[in-house]
């Protein structure tokens, strides 16, 4: 029926389209919060703790590999020059396994700059024999060199 002033009473809608609207608003919401959501942190700290080595493991490890690059080039399987570069890097690798840091690729300065002044110090007593033209000292003063950085880390 029609009112005397030509107005008809708006349609009411079902409460059901109420509820399916909300229900898609919340869908909507969640999915960007699941998205969205950040990495779970605690997996990956108990990833690197399995994944990283102890200190005593990598210690072990770089003075044997130190024993064996000396007795290779006692036996003469190792040239002089070699052996001493080698001497150089198998410290920095234990230290930057050690520390995290990219040691392979620092200067001494930047090692001092990092609060490395002992391994600083270490290294630059190898340094003369990978770089000079005849070296200053033998592969077993290197090593015994390289062996007393490692084993006076901490």
């Amino acid at each position: 029926m029609q009112d005397d002033s030509g107005f008809y009473a708006p349609l009411h809608y079902q409460q059901l389209w109420l509820w399916l609207g909300l229900l898609l608003v919340l869908l909507v919401a969640a999915w960007y919060a699941w998205v969205l959501w950040p990495a779970r942190p605690e997996k990956t700290a108990r990833l690197e703790a399995v994944a990283r080595p102890t200190l005593d493991t990598l210690r072990n490890t770089c003075v044997a590999a130190i024993q064996a690059t000396a007795s290779d080039a006692d036996a003469g399987r190792l040239p002089e020059r070699e052996a001493h570069q080698r001497l150089s890097f198998l410290v920095r690798e234990f230290a930057g396994s050690a520390t995290g840091l990219p040691i392979t690729s620092m200067t001494l300065e930047e090692l001092r700059g990092h609060g490395l002044a002992d391994l600083a110090t270490g290294i630059a007593r190898i340094y003369p024999n990978e770089f000079a033209p005849m070296p200053v000292q033998t592969v077993s003063q290197s090593a015994v060199a390289a062996r007393q950085v490692v084993l006076e880390w901490n």
